[in-house]
């Protein structure tokens, strides 16, 4: 009887766990437009890892309340034994009876609070699944007291068994089915590693002509890769720029403004093309601004963010060797390795193998808080403002060696040659350059806070190309499907283009914005060497040309008035086109913990 019972429950266990299961990947496949982008295997795959999680979730919760019922009745029992010498004429039959209907009630409260949480405190479209959990559990509650009564449901209990039965073999022969197709159709491309260092300027690589040693491992990875001199951000700080690299859409488009969003399921990313693809996923960051809190994690098989832990947090040991372990479990299969490192970005900290101002003795330190530099900023001196130039490059040097550390056991693992690396940053850094005393990054345009490194070897090969044309982190994603021998669905509208690498063909005529609405609201355009900077706020513009002006430091705006006014109208075109391919859905805020919402505050995201 016993088995009986716990059979029927398990029943009921792996059917609403396919249920729930099942309608939870389908609302993931519609809102990710899987159909719509033709991505079949990406469908099955969501319908698998859903399936799997929830039915075995049931299927535990079954065996859990078993057992209660077990204990509940063996419990009943006694005190029903002891009862009956203490107050005999009672009858057993009806207390026993009373006691199940106390539990039910009690089963019918805990399935109200949990309503109750999930409407108020977890996202909206989550709503109908939470509530159709609760009623599954309540219902396994009720389907237990009601075998302790020994009711006959016995035609009931034999469809739930048969249900059940052909549920789970058809979850079987799914699991079986993706495992074999895994291995008949493996990827033709290479294993793919995208390192992303936070605020890595390029003027401040060696490779870039920075004139100290800052990345001896970087340098030597250009050396046998294409190094594209003028790489340029979209963006000024982490979320946006890195949501470019990952999805090839304008931060606009994807409804960042002021304040990080959560990226929308309708925008296809890199690590979803490559999952589809057969690859395994991995991403490893330390940053809360790459985090799942903002679905950064779309497309990854793991997600791993244990080094996000704030400005005073040194990763680089860590994000290589969680790195490392990942690549040697891996074997043969195939795989998208995304890093990101976070160590250069502020609080600067003196490593000191990488000393590069040992005879600094001013009043400024190791790890000094941003916000306190840019209240000091008015009154340093030429020797403060190279002292803290050095605590940026000691971060460079300390990460770039620890890249080396990866390096190094790719080639143990003899996996380098065939592995195709792209090394780039998200934004870069500001060091007083504009005359307002900002130091870091985010509220500006100019080419220290936007013009990043970006490195890539192709697998296969090791051969030197300098890129000089300018290009976009917009064009990171197609490059990258392209050389796995993949490619985007021809329904996802992207705004990228395949980098070329090789020097066949003319450099291409470019249009390159960036735009940023952190502490201003400002829009950049590159075209043809020339760059509009246009504010927003005051309605001001300034023109610069970077073929004899890198360093910005003259608005030649009134001298050019008919090459301003051509780039002033594809800006307004750009702007147009980017608000009427917005998404139709509400950009949705982060619910941040406490304790993300005071490291953002730390790092200068959050008031």
């Amino acid at each position: 009887m016993k088995l009986k019972r716990l059979s029927a429950t398990l029943s009921v266990g792996i059917i609403f766990g396919f249920v729930v299961g099942g309608i939870v990947s389908f609302d993931f496949v519609r809102s990710n437009r899987y159909v719509q982008y033709d991505m079949l295997r990406s469908v099955f795959l969501s319908f698998q890892e859903s399936l799997n999680r929830w039915v075995l979730w049931f299927v535990v919760i079954s065996v859990v309340l078993s057992l209660l019922a077990l204990v509940a009745t063996v419990v009943a029992r006694r005190v029903l034994k002891s009862f009956r010498s203490a107050a005999a004429g009672i009858d057993g039959q009806e207390y026993l009876l009373k006691f199940h209907l106390v539990c039910l009630v009690c089963s019918i409260f805990f399935f109200c609070g949990g309503w109750a949480i999930n409407h108020y405190w977890l996202p909206s479209r989550l709503h109908p699944l939470s509530l159709l959990g609760d009623a599954g559990i309540l219902l396994l509650t009720i389907l237990m007291w009601r075998a302790l009564l020994k009711a006959n449901w016995g035609n009931l209990i034999r469809i739930l068994r048969g249900t059940a039965s052909i549920l789970a073999v058809s979850v079987l022969v799914l699991n079986l089915s993706i495992m074999v197709e895994g291995k008949m159709h493996r990827p033709t491309g290479p294993n793919v590693i995208l390192i992303v260092v936070d605020t890595l300027r390029a003027d401040h690589l060696s490779c870039y002509g920075y004139n100290r040693n800052t990345t001896p491992v970087i340098d030597e990875l250009s050396e046998q890769s294409v190094l594209f001199r003028n790489a340029i951000s979209s963006a000024p700080w982490t979320t946006p720029s890195v949501v470019t690299t990952f999805t090839s859409q304008y931060p606009a488009a994807v409804g960042i403004e002021a304040e990080p969003i959560v990226l929308g399921n309708e925008f296809l990313t890199l690590a979803e093309i490559l999952k589809g693809g057969n690859y395994d996923t991995q991403g490893i960051v330390s940053h809360i601004l790459v985090s799942s809190t903002l679905g950064f994690d779309q497309g990854f098989n793991s997600y791993d963010e244990e080094n996000a832990r704030g400005e005073d947090h040194i990763s680089s040991p860590s994000i290589t060797e969680k790195a490392i372990s990942y690549i040697e479990r891996r074997g043969n299969d195939k795989f998208f390795l995304f890093l990101h490192y976070f160590d250069p970005h502020h609080s600067y900290i003196l490593h000191e193998d990488y000393d590069y101002y040992p005879d600094y003795d001013g009043a400024l330190y190791s790890g000094q808080n941003v916000e306190e530099l840019r209240k000091k900023a008015p009154d340093m001196a030429a020797d403060d403002i190279e002292f803290v130039k050095a605590l940026y490059d000691s971060e460079i040097a300390f990460t770039d060696g620890y890249i080396g550390v990866l390096f190094n056991k790719l080639k143990d693992l003899g996996l380098y040659d065939d592995t195709l690396i792209v090394v780039t940053a998200d934004h870069g850094e500001e060091f007083l350059e504009r005359g307002d005393y900002w130091i870091g990054h985010a509220r500006k345009l100019y080419q220290e806070q936007i013009h990043v490194p970006l490195i890539i070897k192709p697998a296969g090969e090791r051969r030197q190309e300098i890129m000089e044309e300018y290009v976009s982190l917009m064009d990171l994603m197609p490059t990258i499907v392209d050389s796995a021998d993949l490619t985007i669905p021809a329904s996802y509208q992207h705004e990228g283009e395949t980098l070329r690498m090789d020097d066949e063909r003319q450099p291409r005529d470019s249009v390159i914005v960036s735009d940023t609405k952190s502490f201003s609201d400002l829009r950049s355009l590159i075209l043809n060497g020339w760059k509009l900077i246009y504010d927003a706020e005051t309605d001001s513009r300034a023109l610069y040309d970077l073929r004899k002006d890198p360093a910005e430091s003259g608005n030649v705006a009134m001298e050019n008035r008919e090459f301003l006014t051509e780039m002033e109208a594809i800006l307004r075109d750009w702007n147009d086109h980017v608000n009427s391919g917005k998404s139709q859905t509400d950009a949705r805020l982060p619910k941040f913990t406490e304790e993300q919402l005071e490291r953002l505050r730390g790092l200068g995201y959050a008031q």
